[in-house]
């Protein structure tokens, strides 16, 4: 076997991670966001997930889905403070995850889910369907986030990572800079 850059391996591992966790690349049948366990301080909630077909649940009640690309259902609705349950049913299995509003619940809390970006922003921005029907990422992170500002606040060149989504939940995530999971976890997936 032909020996790998460390940078290779590196993208692997975190590829590894990334998918075995269902992070950025949400499989079929899953949601993209809110994560699961995720505090949402305010009443809204907007709800991303990926699916053939199906239906969202909140609750137990049917959740207003529009499907903006295929294989997607996007939906926003407004909750009172509590626990809440989304469900996702579909053909290919179903996906639940438990979501808090409200103040905070408790002193284990942590922080809250913070939406990416902090203002609203359509779909296909970033997204595009291909020739094929095929949903994928179609937008680079530095058509908002200026190459400059990057190097100052990472030790890395933009082209030494595979992309952002190795690190960064780019639709939200309670860790600090969006980060997929904490910076001592998501650093050692590279850095022993």
């Amino acid at each position: 076997m032909p020996d790998r850059s460390a940078g290779s391996s590196c993208r692997l591992a975190v590829l590894h991670l990334a998918c075995a966790a269902g992070i950025g690349l949400a499989a079929e049948g899953a949601f993209v966001k809110p994560t699961d366990g995720a505090w949402i301080p305010s009443g809204v909630v907007e709800v991303i997930a990926r699916a053939a077909d199906g239906q969202l649940l909140l609750d137990g009640h049917p959740l207003a889905a529009e499907r903006p690309f295929p294989g997607v259902l996007h939906a926003r609705a407004e909750v009172g403070p509590g626990q809440h349950v989304l469900r996702l049913a579909s053909s290919e299995g179903h996906a639940q995850v438990v979501i808090r509003t409200g103040p905070a619940p408790g002193a284990d809390t942590g922080a809250a889910y913070v939406d990416h970006p902090p203002v609203r922003t359509e779909c296909a921005h970033c997204h595009s369907v291909s020739r094929r029907g095929r949903f994928r990422f179609s937008g680079g992170c530095q058509s908002c986030h200026l190459e400059q500002d990057f190097i100052q606040t990472h030790s890395h060149q933009p082209h030494e990572l595979a992309s952002c989504g190795m690190c960064h939940d780019a639709h939200g995530s309670s860790v600090s800079k969006l980060l997929a999971l904490p910076a001592e976890t998501a650093c050692k997936q590279c850095h022993n």
